[in-house]
């Protein structure tokens, strides 16, 4: 049996053992092993000796395999568990060569995995999924391969040494879109019953991850072009094939993110009616815009600049017409003696950059263009209204941060739509989580927007933080972020996924 070494694994953790033992705990093991790993009153060291104890007497016979498994599985599946504790158990769970363990290890870690955040925990279970030829595994290994993980370069990943040992000999671009388009693979029918749109899910996580070696959109285009030389393709991978097809040809746009693929498909098919008839007519004008538009207005377009440039076609013919450098300076007369608040740099980061002229360089048209439009929408008196309301209703939740979205009503007037985070998303008052309702409701938005209010003077926490600029790198949204500097005065900074801050200055709300 191969299995990791333990001595590798307290080496890994270091003082984390002694950091979750109790010192002064009278509590002394039972004897019975799975009443002791079971115990959090007894020191770590003990829980990991009865860990170790009960599955040598599963592998002599003494000990049931079944039950015995059900109980290190609720160490190893808890993120309380600690680290030791938790490693041993996983490790010794996935080393179970046995007929119905090595089935059932292999089950936990395809749910494990896309989840998973600790490194270790995920290297424990690569490592077996590699020792043991766990192919099934493949689109799991996938999704844990697509969350980004600072300090570990993609080539470098376990991931990908994983899936190059599991499909040797394929290139892992072909290996990823292979799970993009048949997202399912290795899952049994009862999994693919009991995880909720877990195909979706996969296939977004594989586009998000081939985006990211693929920065110029190269090897995506030639992947989408030449997808039925995949094989037979399912009804879902062959709407995503259509969807990314029209995007490309009729905006030029290639989605990079795993939010932005999920963007597309609910502008293309939305479930609800009514909303996509709206799409339908929304899609069809952008589409009439962005065809007239040359080729340098569209240098670098996204799908979150077609609302700006729908709207400036039909509403500011005049912006629409110019040139990248014709709107820059637009915008910098708008700009020009509008005071800037700017954020204190967070941990880490150096100073924060967010005038117009930082950014010179670093702008295209539809960024110029967005940003001009999203300037006039916060200043609409309809959405200052709104905007004032949301704040005094936000400084008394102390629970959470709201937020909304920037979009337009029927009759063609800017609003702000409020969207309570709900229960489970109120992490604390000085984070916004958007909810899956907020993402449904903005197909059509031109911006996402929350607040920083929690005190009336919060001028050291003008802008987006850390977090807000890695929401909208994930999510591929132009988001606002209003900030409370007086009693009635809001900083407003818009911000973009590839990190332009630009301050808009303040509005004075009534």
């Amino acid at each position: 049996m191969t299995r990791i070494s333990l001595c590798a694994l307290v080496s890994f953790v270091g003082l984390v053992v002694l950091g979750g033992c109790n010192p002064g705990s009278r509590y002394e093991p039972s004897g019975n092993p799975i009443l002791d790993m079971r115990n959090p009153d007894l020191v770590t060291r003990d829980r990991v000796e009865a860990v170790e104890s009960a599955w040598a007497e599963v592998e002599s016979g003494v000990r049931m395999r079944e039950r015995t498994r059900q109980a290190m599985k609720n160490l190893a599946w808890s993120s309380a568990t600690a680290p030791v504790l938790r490693y041993t158990a996983l490790d010794l769970l996935m080393s179970d060569t046995s007929e119905s363990g090595d089935a059932d290890s292999a089950r936990m870690a395809r749910l494990m995995l896309p989840t998973e955040t600790d490194r270790e925990a995920s290297r424990i279970i690569l490592h077996h999924a590699i020792r043991a030829r766990w192919e099934g595994l493949v689109p799991a290994i996938v999704r844990s391969y697509a969350r980004v993980t600072p300090g570990f370069p993609d080539e470098e990943r376990m991931e990908r040494k994983a899936l190059e040992a599991l499909v040797p000999g394929e290139p892992i671009e072909s290996v990823i879109f292979g799970v993009f388009l048949d997202p399912l693979s290795g899952a049994s029918a009862q999994e693919e019953r009991s995880i909720l749109r877990v195909a979706e899910r996969t296939r977004d996580d594989a586009w998000g991850l081939l985006s990211r070696l693929d920065p110029d959109r190269s090897m995506r285009r030639r992947l989408v072009e030449s997808a039925g030389s995949f094989g037979e393709m399912g009804s879902g991978a062959r709407l995503a094939i259509e969807d990314l097809r029209v995007c490309a040809e009729d905006f030029g746009v290639i989605p990079d993110r795993a939010m932005e693929l999920a963007w597309l498909r609910q502008l293309r098919r939305s479930e609800d009616p009514d909303e996509a008839a709206k799409n339908r007519v929304w899609w069809s004008e952008a589409k009439a815009a962005v065809g007239s538009l040359s080729s340098e207005q569209k240098r670098g377009l996204e799908l979150r600049h077609l609302e700006a440039i729908r709207f400036a076609s039909i509403h500011r013919p005049e912006w629409f017409g110019m040139g990248r450098s014709g709107l820059m300076g637009v915008l910098s007369d708008r700009l020009e003696g509008r005071l800037v608040y700017k954020r204190d740099a967070d941990k880490g980061e150096g100073p924060r950059r967010e005038r117009l002229s930082d950014w010179e360089t670093g702008m295209d048209w539809a960024d110029v263009l967005t940003v001009l439009v999203i300037d006039d929408a916060v200043r609409a008196e309809a959405v200052i209204d709104r905007i004032d309301t949301q704040t005094a209703l936000d400084r008394k939740d102390r629970s959470t941060e709201y937020g909304g979205v920037i979009d337009l009503d029927g009759e063609d007037r800017f609003r702000a739509v409020l969207f309570r985070p709900r229960q489970r998303d109120r992490v604390s008052d000085t984070r916004f989580v958007a909810s899956d309702d907020m993402i449904r409701f903005s197909d059509r938005a031109l911006a996402h927007y929350h607040f920083h209010v929690n005190e009336r003077n919060n001028n050291k926490y003008a802008g987006p933080s850390a977090a807000d600029l890695l929401y909208v790198g994930t999510s591929g949204r132009t988001s606002v972020v209003f900030t409370s500097i007086k009693e009635e005065e809001l900083n407003v900074d818009v911000y973009q996924p590839d990190g332009v801050v630009i301050d808009l200055g303040v509005i004075i709300r009534p």
